[in-house]
């Protein structure tokens, strides 16, 4: 977790791979995360698709937030399946009830996340290929 918070806050990743920079007169698009590979976008002329852009990278990071959020829940809680003496709600939840409600937590989370990114990851490749061809 420590991993994923520190490359999510600190070098501002998000599974789109995709940041940037809007400086005066230019957008700085920057795809990776420790070697940043960088294109520089002249604002003139492409302030609808830079701000589409904007939209798009600012919706995939809000959910790669959500998603963190949602692992770091999730996780103790997958963690507890290997530990059943340790696990909460022992006296109220048999074994296999908690198993079966804690994977499909995981399963429909994962089944709704997934597409959202997908998409949002769609939308942000699209903008970059409009804004790289002008």
């Amino acid at each position: 977790m420590v991993v994923l918070f520190t490359a999510t806050f600190a070098g501002e990743w998000n599974p789109s791979n995709y940041s940037y920079t809007l400086n005066e007169d230019t957008l700085t698009i920057e795809e990776g995360l420790w070697n940043k590979e960088q294109v520089e976008i002249e604002r003139e002329g492409n302030i609808n698709e830079i701000l589409m852009f904007q939209v798009a990278v600012s919706e995939e990071r809000q959910q790669w937030r959500l998603d963190l959020g949602v692992i770091a829940v999730l996780l103790p809680l997958l963690m507890f399946i290997t530990a059943p003496g340790q696990r909460p709600f022992r006296k109220y939840l048999p074994f296999k009830w908690y198993t079966t409600v804690v994977l499909a937590i995981l399963v429909i989370y994962t089944a709704w996340s997934i597409p959202a990114h997908l998409s949002s990851i769609d939308d942000i490749q699209r903008y970059i290929s409009l804004l790289t061809s002008s």
